[in-house]
């Protein structure tokens, strides 16, 4: 017979709920904290932190319960997220830190939220969990500078070809207009040579090259 019972502590912080657990969290407890978070869900809170440092103990059904609660979670498009540093914890969960956000501390979670590189490291962990692939920090970084880089270079191209088409456009049109003065001209001086070539002044070389209007 297990003696020592579950704490279970709700509160809200910001703008999610805190979930923080003290003392061995044993089988038993599953469903009532699958419950709980259902429950959460169901009240509008999608977004769920929860505290498991003080924890002394895990049995084997605990982390699967929760990696079954992501698709709820996502369902509702919100996150869950954990707070824990302790060894006891870390060891059960170490197998699927790819899937949890785990943050050592309140102030970890915190900076994590507001700095840019928690929210790349984030979506870097949603990346690893669907194509099996992990990036490190140097690696995202180098990425992230390549990503900047060719959409600068394509916008700079973009800007070079739409420039150049503007040109050619332009040059289009004072050509367009030459030829309509020039057709214009021709048309004048064709007219103005028919009396000429009526009377017979005009040379028959001459109007033998002048090609027909």
């Amino acid at each position: 017979m297990r003696s020592e019972a579950l704490e279970i502590t709700i509160e809200s912080k910001g703008h999610a709920v805190w979930l923080t657990l003290a003392g061995p969290f044993h089988n038993e407890q599953v469903p009532n904290i699958r419950e709980k978070i259902s429950g959460l869900l169901q009240d509008g809170n999608n977004h769920i932190v929860l505290d498991l440092e003080n924890v002394s103990d895990l049995d084997d059904g605990v982390v699967p319960m929760f990696v079954s609660m992501l698709n709820t979670v996502r369902e509702k498009k919100g996150d869950l997220q954990f707070v824990f540093k302790s060894p006891n914890v870390s060891r059960y969960f170490e197998p699927y830190r790819n899937l949890f956000p785990i943050h050592s501390d309140a102030l970890a979670l915190s900076l994590a939220q507001k700095s840019f590189w928690g929210r790349l490291k984030h979506r870097s962990k949603i990346l690893s969990r669907k194509t099996g692939v992990r990036l490190s920090r140097p690696v995202a970084t180098m990425l992230l500078i390549c990503l900047v880089g060719w959409f600068l270079s394509l916008g700079f191209i973009i800007r070079l070809q739409s420039r150049r088409i503007h040109e050619q456009q332009t040059q289009i049109h004072r050509l367009a207009a030459w030829k309509q003065q020039a057709d214009l001209e021709l048309r004048q001086l064709r007219d103005r040579l028919k009396p000429l070539e009526q009377l017979g002044v005009l040379p028959d070389s001459l109007a033998a090259s002048d090609p027909a209007p």
